[in-house]
C-alpha cells in the first residue's frame, strides 16, 4: 500500500488562526485573511517558524477519519498564538508594501517588460 505524509501541525495552526481571527475586526483582518485571501500566506508564515509533526497514513485511509492529535504544551501553544498575531501584522504589511510597489501598466502606459530593462 502507498502511504501519504500528513502535517499534523497544520491542523493545530489552522484552528488557532480561526480562533484568533474571530477576535479581530471583520474589516480589514477577517476579510484579508478569508480562506480566499491571505490565509495561506499566514499559515505558511507560522508553519515555517515552528517545528512540525508529521505522520504517514495509508493512501486509502481518509484523513478526517484518522484520529491523531498533536499534543502541544501551553508554552508551544502560546508561541503559536504569538506567531499568528505577529504574522497577521507582517503578512498584511508585506501585502500592502507589495501592492504599492507593483507597477501598473495602466498608470504609466508602459508594458511590464519595460520595468525589467
Amino acid at each position: 500500500m502507498e502511504k501519504i505524509l500528513v502535517n499534523l501541525t497544520l491542523a493545530v495552526v489552522t484552528e488557532e488562526i480561526e480562533n484568533i481571527l474571530d477576535t479581530y475586526p471583520k474589516h480589514p483582518y477577517q476579510k484579508a485573511f478569508a480562506p480566499s485571501g491571505l490565509r495561506q500566506d499566514l499559515i505558511a508564515y507560522v508553519l515555517s517558524r515552528i517545528p512540525n509533526t508529521y505522520t504517514a497514513i495509508e493512501s486509502s485511509e481518509s484523513i478526517p477519519n484518522k484520529k491523531v492529535q498533536v499534543r502541544c504544551s501551553s508554552e508551544q501553544l502560546l508561541h503559536i498564538e504569538n506567531l499568528i498575531h505577529t504574522g497577521i501584522r507582517d503578512v498584511l504589511h508585506s501585502y500592502h508594501h507589495l501592492d504599492y510597489c507593483v507597477p501598473q501598466k495602466v498608470r504609466s502606459g508602459a508594458t511590464t517588460a519595460n520595468w525589467f530593462r
